[in-house]
C-alpha cells in the first residue's frame, strides 16, 4: 500500500512556518496580478511587493534546510531569484521615495519658487518612475511565465523530513547566531568609518536579523530573539538616511546648489550625525555588557 506523503501539522513549528509563507506567496500573486494589469503600482503597493518577496526569500531559506537534501539546491536557487526580483523593486521604490522627499522641499514654506531646471527635473523624476514600472512588470511576466512562483508553491508542498520539529529549532539558532554576527561586523565597520556604503550595508543586517526573529516568534520553536530596540531604531534612522543619500545622488549637477538641494543635505547632514552618535551609544552599551561579563567570571 503506497505511503501517504508527511506533512508538517499546522499546530507544529514547520507547520506554523509553512503557513505563513504560504499566506506571504498567496498575497504576492495578488500584488503580481496587479502589477501585471496596465493600471500602475501605487508607491505602496511597490512598498508592499519589496517587501513580501524579502520575506518569501527569507523564509525559503530556512524552509529549504527542513525538506530532503536533494531539494536544498532548488530551494537556495529560488530563494536567490526572489533576492535579485526584489532589488529590482527596490530600485522602483526609491524612485518614489525620492519624489516623494524632493517635491515637498521644492514647494514648501518659505523656499523661493524652483527654477524651470527644477521643474524639468522633477518631470524626469515621474517619467524615470513610469519606465521603472514598465520594466519591472516585464521582469515579472517573465518570472511568473518561468514559473518561478510555482516553484515556491512547490517547494512550500514538499513535505519536510520527520527531524523537522527539532530540526527547526537548530536552524534558526544557527541562523540567529550567524546574522547576529554579521550586524556586530558590519557595526563595528560603520563605526570606524561611516562611509553610505556601510552604513546601509548595517542596514540590510539589522533587518535581516528583524526578519528571522519573526520567523522564530511564528514557528515558536525556539525563544525569540529580536534585536533590542536601539538597533531597530537605528535600523529605521538608517533607512531613512538611505533615502536621503538616493535623494541627493539624483539631483543633477546643475542643480546641486539649488535651494531644495541645499535643504536636503542640510537634513541628511543632521541625521547622519544621529546616526553617528546612535553607533556610539550602541558600541558604549556593548563595551559595558562585555565588561560587566569579564568581571562576573
Amino acid at each position: 500500500m503506497p505511503q501517504r506523503p508527511r506533512t508538517a501539522p499546522p499546530s507544529s513549528g514547520p507547520g506554523r512556518l509553512r503557513g505563513e509563507l504560504v499566506r506571504v506567496l498567496g498575497a504576492l500573486d495578488r500584488q503580481i496580478e496587479r502589477a501585471l494589469e496596465h493600471v500602475p503600482l501605487t508607491p505602496g503597493e511597490v512598498h508592499d511587493l519589496h517587501r513580501d518577496l524579502r520575506r518569501l526569500a527569507s523564509g525559503l531559506t530556512v524552509w529549504g534546510r527542513l525538506l530532503p537534501a536533494d531539494t536544498h539546491p532548488e530551494a537556495r536557487e529560488v530563494a536567490g531569484r526572489l533576492r535579485r526580483l526584489a532589488r529590482l523593486v527596490g530600485r522602483v521604490r526609491d524612485r518614489d521615495v525620492t519624489a516623494s522627499l524632493l517635491a515637498p522641499i521644492s514647494r514648501g514654506g518659505r523656499v523661493r519658487p524652483p527654477p524651470e531646471a527644477w521643474r524639468e527635473f522633477l518631470g524626469q523624476l515621474r517619467e524615470d518612475s513610469h519606465t521603472g514600472r514598465e520594466l519591472l512588470r516585464a521582469f515579472l511576466r517573465t518570472e511568473r511565465q518561468g514559473g518561478l512562483f510555482e516553484r515556491a508553491r512547490g517547494l512550500l508542498a514538499t513535505a519536510p523530513r520527520r527531524d523537522a520539529g527539532r530540526g527547526l529549532h537548530h536552524i534558526l539558532a544557527e541562523e540567529r547566531r550567524r546574522r547576529q554576527a554579521r550586524v556586530r561586523r558590519a557595526q563595528r565597520k560603520a563605526r570606524r568609518d561611516p562611509t553610505g556604503e556601510r552604513l546601509h550595508r548595517l542596514r540590510i543586517r539589522i533587518r535581516q536579523w528583524r526578519h528571522l526573529a519573526s520567523l522564530e516568534g511564528l514557528a515558536r520553536a525556539t525563544a525569540n530573539h529580536p534585536p533590542p530596540l536601539s538597533w531597530r531604531r537605528l535600523q529605521d534612522r538608517l533607512g531613512r538616511l538611505h533615502d536621503l543619500d538616493v535623494a541627493v545622488a539624483t539631483i543633477p549637477e546643475g542643480l546641486a546648489g539649488s535651494v531644495p538641494a541645499l535643504r536636503l543635505k542640510e537634513v541628511r547632514r543632521e541625521l547622519r550625525r544621529a546616526v553617528r552618535l546612535t553607533l556610539e551609544r550602541i558600541a558604549a552599551r556593548g563595551e559595558r555588557a562585555a565588561a560587566t561579563a569579564r568581571g562576573a567570571a
